[in-house]
């Protein structure tokens, strides 16, 4: 496989940008209605959030490129702790999003490997994420990387309250 990852920079928002709203659409269209996916991606995915994500010193991109090709991304956050993890020296993989047709290819195994890098090189002791508990793929696949159940915390998407799952690995490497 031709896969290399490199961080992003501010020339890659516009990159960034379709592929967050891609790579959602492909995630939710069959679960979520399409005018909420539709208003989701629009406030989050815009070039002048994702300029403005880029430009935060606590906020770091990672982009896979498969044959030099970009296939999605992944997005540290730091200082963004949940309330059950409040006073750990931790980091947040606050997003980490692949195209549909690399799926199963190990990639995103990759990823997460890099952005486990990325947090240890930082002096960070652990990496949480949160994700939507009715996302079993999202969540057996965390597993299977040794992130654990810790507690959860509740969001608006559209106007629903929804419940997302706080799963943290107590060890930053990755078993191959």
């Amino acid at each position: 496989m031709n896969l290399s990852i490199r961080k992003a920079n501010l020339d890659d928002a516009k990159l960034i940008s379709v592929l967050g709203a891609v790579t959602f659409y492909e995630a939710y269209f069959e679960t979520d209605e399409q005018k909420d996916i539709a208003d989701y991606i629009a406030e989050n995915y815009s070039i002048e959030k994702i300029i403005s994500e880029l430009k935060d010193e606590n906020t770091t991109f990672f982009i896979p490129e498969l044959a030099g090709k970009a296939v999605g991304f992944a997005k540290l956050r730091e200082n963004s702790i949940p309330e059950c993890l409040k006073g750990e020296n931790t980091i947040e993989l606050h997003r980490i999003y692949l195209l549909e047709r690399v799926w199963r290819k190990g990639i995103g195994k990759i990823l997460i490997e890099k952005c486990l890098d990325e947090a240890k090189q930082k002096g960070f002791d652990s990496m949480w994420l949160g994700t939507w508990e009715a996302n079993k793929r999202a969540r057996k696949f965390y597993e299977s990387l040794g992130f654990e159940y810790v507690g959860e915390y509740q969001y608006y998407y559209a106007d629903i309250l929804t419940t997302n799952l706080v799963l943290k690995k107590r060890y930053l490497t990755y078993d191959r």
